[in-house]
């Protein structure tokens, strides 16, 4: 049973794993807490505009046996050098805010204070896991952990809907004009910090893409397009699915309480564990919390992954060998980027951690900079000319990613303007 799993699951459910932390455990019950059940159908709407995005970096894998690295490098060595420089900004910040985030419910849950030690360690630890086993290590852990949180998460919901008593108050509140949170976030900025990795970043779908090869190569056999679209609509579905169910966790058990979000990451994560067990009981307490840490740190080892997984796939095409020797500097630079994302992260954190809320808030909206571009370029990928006619998507997908580029286009335009212009 387990190798039929390894079969159908792989990629997808890294996919879900990527989503399933900050967006998840701290964007999306802060949300419900803010502003009610009106969060849900926001969640829903943001997945389904970035939609196309996600579903090209799988399908073009599939389609052409290549990864979107190689589409891009195709478009020019430009398109590349611009995909390597924002992959480091993003996954950068990404790694940032997942290994600030899974530390503070560690320091919430065992009581330690170590400053940055537990980041450090978070991060260096991943990068162990992936040297010694990279792939096959990674789809392993990955698959287990996101299916049971994802039991957990799904129980809780139900406990709260089966207790709700609101007393006759609205479930929603009105998002016109009201400020968020205890650092008074106007609401568009809110907004937009809640979408920017709602399900998770742009970048995840060159991720998607490499993993399909990388399932490929482990399969020995090409995966189908059908596979593929199979796969990730699992992942995609799952991801969108507990968006859901930590909306509703927020609202049920914060937003209806009048109980307003902490702004400190330890007091947030006892938050967060707090969703838990008001809905189903203390006894969960230990349970909930190791699947926290647990799902987290599969969310920061997937990512710790994708950052010298897409940087040496955009290097061989920058600076290209021969086939024969693309596997070795492959690997190569694989390694060398392990420690390089290591100094990057730990630069950024000595340097820009201050509140907790803030610095989340800050990291997710980064997501909406480099989203545009992302989606462009997977759009141009996958209608050129290495796409068969029958690998490609029918014209409502076509039009569906146009109008994904047009409005995360326009929102990074906004976000721009009111941070650094206004």
């Amino acid at each position: 049973m387990f190798n039929t799993l390894k079969e159908k699951f792989g990629p997808g459910l890294l996919y879900a794993a990527v989503a399933v932390g900050v967006s998840h455990l701290v964007s999306s019950p802060t949300a419900g807490a803010t502003y009610g059940l009106i969060m849900v159908a926001y969640a829903v709407l943001v997945c389904l505009v970035k939609y196309p995005t996600f579903l090209f970096g799988a399908t073009y894998a599939a389609a052409t046996g290549e990864t979107l690295v190689d589409g891009y490098a195709k478009m020019g060595k430009w398109v590349v050098v611009l995909f390597f420089l924002m992959q480091l900004f993003e996954y950068t910040f990404a790694i940032s805010g997942v290994a600030v985030t899974t530390a503070a419910i560690m320091r919430s849950v065992f009581g330690i204070e170590m400053g940055l030690g537990i980041e450090f360690g978070l991060v260096a630890s991943c990068m162990v896991i992936l040297a010694l086993g990279r792939y096959s290590v990674l789809e392993d852990i990955t698959r287990v952990l996101v299916i049971l949180f994802t039991i957990g998460t799904i129980i809780a919901a139900v406990f709260a809907i089966a207790a709700i008593d609101t007393g006759g108050a609205s479930l929603s509140a009105n998002i016109g004009s009201e400020l968020a949170g205890e650092n008074r976030i106007p609401t568009i900025l809110f907004l937009i910090a809640v979408a920017g990795w709602m399900p998770t970043g742009t970048a995840g779908s060159v991720g998607l893409s490499l993993w399909v090869k990388a399932k490929s190569i482990r399969l020995k056999r090409p995966v189908t397009t059908a596979e593929a679209a199979f796969d990730f609509h699992v992942g995609y579905g799952t991801a969108i699915f507990l968006a859901i169910c930590f909306v509703l966790l927020g609202t049920l058990v914060m937003y209806i309480n009048g109980v307003e979000v902490e702004a400190n990451g330890a007091d947030f994560a006892a938050q967060l564990i707090s969703l838990f067990t008001s809905t189903i009981g203390e006894w969960i307490y230990p349970v909930i919390a190791l699947s926290a840490i647990t799902v987290m740190y599969s969310t920061l080892l997937t990512l710790v992954d994708l950052m010298p997984r897409s940087s040496a796939a955009a290097l061989v095409e920058i600076f290209p060998v021969s086939a024969g020797e693309k596997s070795d500097r492959f690997g190569k630079i694989y390694y060398i980027f392990i420690g390089v994302e290591l100094l990057l992260v730990m630069g950024v954190l000595f340097i820009l951690l201050d509140s907790f809320g803030t610095f989340i808030a800050w990291v997710t909206s980064m997501g909406f900079v480099v989203a545009p571009v992302f989606s462009f370029l997977n759009h141009k990928a996958m209608f050129g000319p290495d796409i068969a006619e029958k690998d490609r998507p029918g014209n409502f997908i076509r039009y569906w990613s146009i109008g994904t580029i047009s409005i995360l286009t326009v929102v990074a335009l906004i976000f721009v303007y009111m941070t650094y212009l206004m």
